[in-house]
């Protein structure tokens, strides 16, 4: 099976340099039969892929330890499910995973042969494989999933403690889905890059934009489940800590929201045309750095797989993308400038908000990468606490929130003397002063959120009242679209009312208790009733038992624990969370003698956290219906030329 596997993914490296080949001198010599090879050689390049990624299933749920991968990430005792999942758990299986997803989506989105799109396709596809093949070398000559073990342990180490949560099941392949979706845009800018007509709209132009609203979907999803995991896994009430791995996904998630705002006002020979064409290739080069910031040691996290290797391939994958993607994008803007098109006075407002996101990600990732440039230039390696990324986002992420509730109406108006822009103006300045005043950031955000959310309100009484006018009736697939949009931008509000409450108002308190003890934090009262012990599959644990008061009444009756794995010797914190909207009583059990059952006990109150995520879900929800709009409005839309 190691041997298949292996085989698998030297004939894959083989069908996608092929690809490239054929695809590009059948698009020069307009043969057909040269773009079906390359469509054909694509498609096989993902069955080489499917077949490795079974093959590595297969080793992974036999227990296989010969294989180097299934003896680092799983072991005998560990839960079927995670033997399964263990494909993600390291750096290998997840190149695999995402490389296969990334082939998938080309294949389902370029391989298209009709006269008016075959010589588009075959572009993107040369591409995508071009990606294809470098992360082919990287699997077989670097970060090999099916490489055998030099000497066969009788068990695995198993997987990390950390990993085994219901999140860690999800969340990779999230961001992974994420990560190869945003390769249909980035194959997608090469192709209309080429064409000789920059004033007309590119074909599959829909296309592009409904693969980058999946992408930013998926991307959503994986973050807020990393961040979930984070909070009930690592013990230590928070959920987001700027941790390199952390940005890794945040930074191109950022840039992502602004690409979608170019692709919903998108205009051939226009500027939100090209911040289109440049964001799709940045966003998929940050998804691609980010892998080799956090595989290749180049900053250490708790999530990072930090092992020297040949990560210098992803530095000159990157390389190659903008030495032949960065003349292709001056060209094109220099082509469209004679021919330019004006779009209304609103999309200036477009282009302020994608700065000011381009400017975000930038801010963080040269946080992120300091410890790494601060290496450079000193013996000494300084890293920055996470109070650098919040001072310097915060006043970023305040006008963000502003502009997410007047954008909408700037775009429509422009500056007017609205009731809307005036109340920018006044939320703004009393923002401002009661951060600098009474230093309460918290308070701050959440004078912004009441002001967003009356203008979430009215639009949608405008809506409504404005639909009896004649004259004014809309189109399914619009009213479905600006729904999810409106929807969106409340799960983002209800996000920063959540990031607000739980960061500006929380309490803790650190106690050592014996049984019978009591002790009084905020409105509950705790009461330490004894320990308990628990038996696991892969581990043994030990539980306090606490008793939750508020007044004479007893409210809740919770269990945080300590849990030992034998097989990796490892211990972790598991805490148990009494959830309420208005907020978690949260209990991480640190240390226990057995003893005497003396404990300490670590606890949080997290005011409003649970409106993060239920804002996640709405965002998630809200692209899900712009992006049902945007399915329904492709079936049956003519196809342009695509040569």
């Amino acid at each position: 099976m190691p041997e298949f596997g292996q085989f698998a993914l030297r004939l894959g490296l083989l069908l996608s340099a092929y690809a490239i080949l054929v695809d590009l001198v059948g698009r020069r010599w307009n043969r057909r039969e040269l773009l079906a090879s390359g469509r054909n050689a694509t498609i096989g390049c993902l069955l080489c892929l499917t077949a490795a990624c079974i093959a590595l299933e297969i080793l992974l749920a036999r227990s296989d330890f010969s294989v180097r991968y299934v003896a680092e990430n799983t072991a005998r005792a560990l839960p079927f499910v995670y033997k399964l999942t263990a494909l993600w758990a390291g750096a290998a299986g997840s190149l695999l995973l995402w490389l296969w997803l990334q082939t998938g989506f080309v294949v389902l989105a370029f391989a298209k042969f009709d006269r008016d799109s075959e010589r588009f396709c075959a572009t993107a596809r040369a591409a995508a494989n071009l990606v294809a093949v470098f992360f082919f070398l990287v699997l077989i000559f670097d970060k090999d999933p099916f490489g055998l073990s030099v000497t066969m342990p009788r068990d695995g180490a198993g997987l990390n403690p950390l990993l085994q949560h219901p999140a860690m099941v999800l969340h990779p392949p999230a961001l992974f889905l994420g990560y190869a979706a945003f390769a249909i845009p980035y194959a997608w800018v090469f192709a209309a890059l080429r064409r000789d007509d920059t004033s007309q709209p590119p074909i599959l132009l829909s296309l592009a934009r409904n693969s980058a609203l999946f992408a930013w979907m998926f991307l959503t999803v994986g973050i807020a489940l990393g961040a979930w995991w984070a909070y009930e896994e690592l013990g230590w009430g928070g959920y987001w800590a700027w941790d390199p791995v952390e940005n890794a996904s945040l930074i191109p998630w950022l840039t992502a929201t602004a690409l979608l705002h170019c692709a919903r006002t998108f205009r051939a020979g226009t500027k939100t045309g090209l911040w289109f064409m440049v964001l799709a290739l940045v966003t998929f080069s940050l998804c691609i750095f980010g892998t080799f910031l956090t595989r290749y040691g180049l900053v250490s996290s708790v999530h990072a797989f930090p092992e020297p290797g040949l990560g210098i391939l992803f530095l000159v994958l990157l390389i190659v993308i903008w030495a032949v993607g960065g003349p292709l994008i001056v060209r094109g803007h220099l082509r469209s400038s004679a021919t330019a098109q004006t779009q209304g006075p609103g999309i200036r407002f477009v282009v302020w908000n994608n700065w000011l996101m381009v400017l975000l990600a930038f801010v963080v990732l040269v946080g992120t990468l300091f410890p790494f440039l601060s290496g450079l230039v000193s013996s000494q390696k300084i890293t920055l606490k996470s109070d650098y990324f919040t001072k310097i986002t915060a006043p970023g992420g305040l006008v963000l929130l502003l502009l997410l509730g007047v954008c909408p109406h700037l775009m429509r108006h422009g500056l007017s003397k609205s009731w809307r822009i005036v109340g920018a103006a006044v939320t703004a300045v009393a923002a401002v002063l009661i951060w600098m005043l009474a230093h309460d950031l918290a308070i701050a955000y959440l004078v912004a959120c009441a002001f967003v959310g009356m203008n979430l309100v009215a639009d949608f009484i405008q809506r409504y009242t404005r639909r009896g006018v004649p004259g004014e009736a809309t189109p399914v697939g619009a009213n479905l679209r600006w729904h999810g949009a409106r929807v969106v931008h409340i799960g983002v509000l209800l996000a920063f009312v959540g990031i607000a409450g739980s960061g500006g108002f929380d309490l803790q308190k650190q106690v050592a208790l014996r049984p019978g003890e009591r002790t009084q934090v905020g409105d509950f009262e705790l009461a330490y009733d004894g320990l308990d012990a628990q038996h696991g599959a892969n581990f043994t644990a030990v539980k306090a038992n606490v008793s939750v008061y508020r007044g004479q009444t007893r409210i809740a009756q919770l269990a945080p624990a300590v849990a030992f794995y034998s097989r990796s010797e490892k211990r972790t914190s598991e805490v148990d969370i009494r959830r309420t909207l208005a907020g978690d009583l949260y209990l991480a059990l640190t240390e226990v003698d057995s003893g005497s059952k003396l404990i300490n006990l670590t606890i949080y109150i997290k005011p409003l956290i649970n409106w993060i995520w239920i804002g996640s879900g709405l965002m998630v929800l809200g692209t899900a219906l712009v992006l049902a709009a945007g399915l329904g409005r492709t079936r049956g839309a003519p196809q342009g030329n695509g040569q």
